[in-house]
């Protein structure tokens, strides 16, 4: 039977936390809101170790190239998501929407180069996408959990952040997205026709 490595079960933990994330904040009590950040934060710092690790031991594998990009997804869509609903955060709809298609957009691009027995990994433009999705989701966090739990009187600019922050994170993944599809324009072209297709000019 075949063990799962250190930095695969951080994944699966950070895939659960993500998921209590999303629960606690869907709560809509601010009791939990602070559960919630430190859940997001704890996550946050899985994804940078357990990447760190699989490099130093050299231990990385198919299944954390598949399960690490999707955990970060459902880590980031479930809280903004969550966060919608809670009117005076201002979450704009359409950059969550934009965030969500570019992440389908490329986790069938990463399909697609499986059914062509290829793997593609998360490129550097990647990591920083999630590095700045999640600055963003933290910094909402804060004010939510300043806000709604310790009832704190912020300036008027504070209150404009979380919108603010989700069109700057939107702004980035669809111009990392947009990186990633051009980098591999030739694997979507292969796949454009049959096998027995001749290839135009």
């Amino acid at each position: 039977m075949a063990v799962m490595t250190l930095p695969n079960k951080l994944t699966v933990a950070r895939f659960g936390m993500a998921l209590a994330t999303f629960g606690c904040l869907w709560t809509h009590d601010p009791r939990f809101y602070g559960w919630a950040l430190g859940l997001y934060v704890a996550a946050t710092i899985t994804d940078w170790v357990d990447g760190y690790i699989a490099r130093k031991t050299q231990s990385s594998s198919a299944f954390g190239a598949l399960a690490d990009p999707i955990a970060d997804k459902v880590l980031v869509l479930g809280a903004l998501i969550a966060c919608m609903p809670i009117r005076w955060l201002h979450i704009p709809g359409l950059a969550v929407f934009l965030i969500l298609v570019r992440e389908l957009s490329i986790g069938g691009l990463r399909t697609l180069a499986g059914v062509q027995g290829k793997l593609l990994a998360a490129e550097r433009w990647g990591k920083w996408k999630m590095g700045i999705q999640s600055g963003a989701v933290i910094a909402i966090l804060l004010l939510l959990v300043a806000v709604d739990t310790f009832k704190m009187h912020l300036p008027r600019e504070c209150l404009r952040l979380p919108w603010q922050l989700t069109w700057l994170a939107c702004v980035v993944t669809v111009g990392s997205g947009w990186l990633y599809i051009r980098q591999n324009w030739r694997l979507l072209e292969s796949s454009w026709s049959s096998p027995g297709t001749p290839k135009g000019p």
